[in-house]
């Protein structure tokens, strides 16, 4: 087996420990995130890395939707560069499924950010308003997005 560490540039965020190992799908064991060998590795990695960020997010934005007595809509996850979440006139949330390699409570913000959007579609005080009463001192969290949120985007699972 070959051990790969992978650590954001700088240690501006949690390394992430990858270990090439006999199996066909990526799997979490302890604090390793276990993958295939060879080029189906990183395919592997960004599904799971997916997946864990859906089983995080869907029950953020349900618990915070249901505090401002919304419901959202469809959640989806893409791996956008321009924006790390998105919130619909229907009510559909967006999210850049990179947010799942942030501190949880930089992934609590953008979930709030984007409910909050489901009762202003604004960035008005209103809507400020809302974040804060769902996030308490969120502005931490998104000066943590400014300041390193472009390290989430050094990871390269695929051969394209």
């Amino acid at each position: 087996m070959t051990l790969l560490w992978i650590a954001f540039a700088l240690l501006l965020l949690p390394a992430l420990w990858l270990l090439v190992a006999p199996l066909r799908r990526a799997r979490m064991e302890g604090g390793t995130l276990l993958v295939p060998p060879g080029r189906a590795g990183g395919p592997a990695a960004e599904a799971f890395l997916r997946a864990a960020a859906r089983a995080r997010l869907e029950p953020l934005c349900r618990d915070h939707a249901a505090l401002l007595g919304r419901e959202p809509g469809r959640i989806t996850l893409r791996d956008t560069r321009s924006r790390w979440g998105s919130c619909t006139a229907r009510g559909d949330l967006m999210f850049s499924w990179r947010l799942v390699l942030a501190p949880p409570e930089v992934l609590d913000y953008v979930a709030a950010h984007e409910v909050a959007h489901l009762v202003e579609l604004n960035h008005s005080a209103r809507f400020w308003s809302l974040v804060e009463q769902l996030v308490p001192g969120w502005k931490g969290q998104r000066n943590w997005l400014r300041q390193k949120g472009a390290a989430l985007h050094r990871y390269r699972f695929r051969h394209d």
